[in-house]
């Protein structure tokens, strides 16, 4: 099984994690590539599900992403994050809160409920 998976449809890209990266290089090259293709015209949500992590990411790891949440709160129009429990949706849904960008990214614990916000609620994973 590969460490990631991806796909597009309508102006969402979905990116599910399937076991964490490694290293800080493994996690800038998956990072890249999620830059790679928001930056594709049309493409202006980003649906990450995180429901198959159960593990810590090492710091470094953790540094490479929260740089990437930064970017992609700065270009996209939405972002929802599929949480692997409900005390992990509940920390991430009262960040949100606190940075006043709640309207626009957002946790779930279902994929079906992150898909509903992201307005494909059709979209087949």
């Amino acid at each position: 099984m590969p460490k990631y998976e991806t796909k597009t449809y309508k102006d969402v890209l979905y990116f599910k994690y399937n076991e964490m990266a490694e290293s800080a290089e493994e996690a800038k090259q998956q990072a890249e590539e999620v830059r790679r293709v928001l930056r594709q015209p049309g493409i202006n949500k980003f649906l990450n599900d995180n429901s198959n992590i159960h593990a810590v990411a090492k710091p470094e790891v953790n540094e490479v992403w929260g740089e990437l949440m930064s970017w992609v709160s700065d270009n996209i129009e939405k972002n929802a994050t599929v949480a692997p429990n409900v005390t992990l949706k509940m920390q991430l849904n009262r960040l949100s809160k606190k940075a006043g960008t709640y309207e626009r990214v957002r946790a779930f614990t279902t994929l079906e409920d992150a898909l509903q916000f992201m307005d494909v609620p059709e979209m087949k994973i």
